[in-house]
């Protein structure tokens, strides 16, 4: 008996062995997949993040155009495997709207938004799906994530364009709309909130993101 369990095992362990060498190229392979994943820093002087609501009373007034500065941002990626692989990370700064009236930016900045309490505004990828390859490095997507806004986390799908240069330089544009009502945002209005602007808001941007420059280190 002690005999044929001992063979039993040999047999179960050259298996093993064979089973493990069959697969060690397909672990290399993916381990090769993914080593081209690279990590790129949002450029805040490159990039823009713009918004338009509808005026109180936009019949007559039209719709009010602000933008917001980025603070910082991330972008990694295998550019050969996109939906696994992407991740998206951006802050911008929610004191710094700006528009063409001054009384609208202290208004949207203090009172809307109360930038004073919620500072920043956040999005953060979760998946990218629906990738559509336009060109060897360049394509259209969903990147489904999270957005952060006035305090208050809800989930959001932004089509998005982009294009990875020859420089190494990530380009990426799109709009999204959305109901900023929902995240507690108060809507602005006119003639003491008698006329109330529109509360939908649609967001366009333009990202840009490249290797960080090497620093030189520091001789003492």
């Amino acid at each position: 008996m002690k005999k044929t369990y001992a063979t039993e095992f040999r047999i179960l362990l050259r298996a093993v062995i064979v089973l493990f060498a069959a697969m060690t190229p397909v672990f290399a392979g993916l381990r090769d997949a993914r080593a081209e994943l690279i990590h790129l820093k949002v450029d805040p002087d490159q990039s823009t993040i713009s918004t338009s609501v509808a005026e109180p009373a936009a019949w007559i007034r039209g719709n009010a155009v602000g933008t917001f500065r980025i603070i910082d941002g991330e972008v990694s990626c295998d550019f050969a495997h996109i939906q696994s692989t992407a991740n998206v990370r951006i802050i911008i700064d929610a004191t710094s709207y700006r528009s063409i009236s001054a009384a609208r930016d202290r208004s949207v900045s203090a009172t809307s938004m109360e930038s004073d309490k919620f500072p920043a505004i956040g999005f953060e990828s979760k998946s990218v799906v629906g990738v559509v390859m336009t060109g060897p490095n360049e394509g259209t997507a969903i990147v489904n994530g999270l957005l952060t806004l006035h305090g208050e986390t809800h989930p959001m799908s932004v089509p998005v364009h982009a294009i990875l240069g020859t420089n190494g330089v990530f380009v990426c544009d799109g709009e999204v709309k959305f109901n900023y009502e929902e995240f507690g945002v108060k809507v602005p209005g006119a003639i003491f909130g008698a006329i109330l602007a529109g509360n939908e808001v649609t967001v366009h941007f333009h990202i840009l993101a490249a290797k960080a420059p090497a620093t030189a280190p520091v001789i003492p």
